[in-house]
């Protein structure tokens, strides 16, 4: 009797894998690099978001500590903070593009917005970009900080999207001024 021999059949003697076999096995590693290149994308993307929302935190930390000294907020009104030519630091003048010469530096360096990732739906200064944007209110008594978050951080309460700092913490959505 004859032995058939086709795509699909083979003897224990003959090596090598049938056309099915790699393209059943490369179908395989296509789908696992596909998992893993959305596992990497969304860690980034939150990354970007802790990195944001610590930033955020800081500023906060520095405008207690200002506000415990000088019994007010610094002066501001959309204020796009980090900016390198109005904003990248605070000091006892407020905030500034470089705070040497101030008697007190509360935050030497403020970090800019990471803006990849972002819709853009947070935007101030001139001309407009994103931005963390600072606000004085109430003559100095309070103020808001207009951030935005790729993801949602529903431990901490926050959206994607707009999210807004005050003195008494954060929250999603926009502030009310």
């Amino acid at each position: 009797m004859k032995n058939k021999k086709g795509p699909a059949h083979r003897s224990l003697g003959e090596g090598g894998f049938t056309l099915v076999e790699l393209l059943v096995v490369i179908a395989i590693i296509a789908i696992i690099m596909v998992f893993a290149a959305v596992a990497v994308n969304s860690a980034r993307s939150k990354e970007r978001d802790a990195t944001r929302l610590s930033s955020v935190r800081l500023v906060q930390s520095a405008l207690e500590n200002y506000f415990n000294e000088t019994n007010m907020y610094p002066l501001g009104d959309l204020l796009p903070l980090g900016d390198s030519s109005e904003s990248t630091c605070l000091g006892s003048g407020g905030f500034a593009e470089n705070c040497s010469s101030d008697n007190s530096t509360f935050l030497r360096t403020i970090q800019p917005t990471r803006e990849e990732g972002l819709e853009g739906i947070v935007r101030c200064g001139e001309p407009t970009r994103r931005a963390f944007c600072y606000s004085q209110l109430v003559e100095g008594e309070s103020y808001v900080i207009h951030f935005e978050l790729e993801n949602p951080l529903i431990v901490v309460g926050l959206q994607a999207g707009v999210n807004c700092a005050t003195p008494d913490g954060m929250e999603a959505g926009v502030c009310a001024d």
